[in-house]
């Protein structure tokens, strides 16, 4: 699970980002974080996979405080995460396929004897994986930068998604994507929620928030401004209003995403 306590974030000039943010996401549930884009979403999920150091307040997974946990340590955890710029963090444009694929974990056990690795097995384990996530490709070894953007969005997916994490991160994971590979990263989501993982949702698609999640957050000026436990009974216009800084639900409302 994820726990985020007393959590605020400043950018280079000292302006304040992400503020006092407190929340939880038990394993088994999806939590849509709603939002106008720009109001801390981005910082947030940094700030959980370790690419932005925390500076102020806590974050534990699993029941381990992650502030000073490299970004590797932190995926050690079972955290997986699908960024916003798969361009910059998710692939490597000049690597294959194959190369982005298993980039995770080609140095675990399971695909290393001794010192070397498991050639044969890795094959298996990418070639299986660009069927299950339908990457329209050549083959394993053609290079990333040659992929469409969508089938890109499908290799990180597939990477993150296959790890079997506790945790998922993930930031605009539908972004840009065509309508098809869009259904199949939603139905993984859900599916990874059934088998107990824990899901941060980050979308700036509110429709998709609604639709996925059990329960929402929304932020605005990098602060939680309300939270709904159950999205059965939200109204997305209200929803929207929380989301323009039209409306704010009090303290103790808010204070309940904690689950404290």
């Amino acid at each position: 699970e994820l726990v985020v306590s007393d959590l605020s974030f400043n950018d280079t000039t000292g302006q304040p980002i992400v503020k006092d943010i407190n929340f939880a996401v038990h394993s088994g549930e999806i939590l849509g974080v709603a939002g106008i884009e720009g109001n801390g979403q981005n910082e947030l999920s940094e700030l959980i996979t370790g690419m932005k150091k925390i500076e102020n307040g806590d974050i534990t997974i699993n029941g381990k405080n992650i502030r000073d946990l490299s970004v590797r340590q932190i995926r050690e955890l079972g955290v997986a995460h699908i960024s916003q710029d798969r361009m910059t963090y998710g692939v490597v444009a000049n690597a294959s396929i194959a190369e982005n694929m298993v980039a995770d974990r080609y140095y675990k056990p399971e695909f290393n004897q001794g010192f070397l690795i498991d050639v044969k097995k890795i094959k298996e384990e990418v070639d299986n994986l660009i069927e299950e996530y339908q990457v329209k490709c050549d083959d394993r070894d053609q290079p990333m930068a040659m992929l469409s953007g969508g089938n890109m969005q499908k290799v990180v997916v597939a990477r993150e998604f296959s790890s079997s994490p506790r945790l998922v991160v993930a930031n605009q994971p539908t972004r840009g994507i065509d309508v098809g590979t869009a259904e199949l990263v939603r139905n993984k989501l859900v599916d990874l929620r059934d088998q107990g993982a824990a899901v941060l949702l980050i979308s700036a698609d509110l429709t998709e928030i609604l639709e996925l999640s059990d329960s929402i957050i929304v932020l605005c000026n990098g602060e939680i401004v309300a939270y709904f436990d159950d999205v059965k009974t939200v109204d997305p216009i209200d929803v929207g209003e929380y989301m323009l800084g039209l409306k704010r639900m009090d303290d103790e409302q808010i204070r309940r995403a904690a689950h404290e």
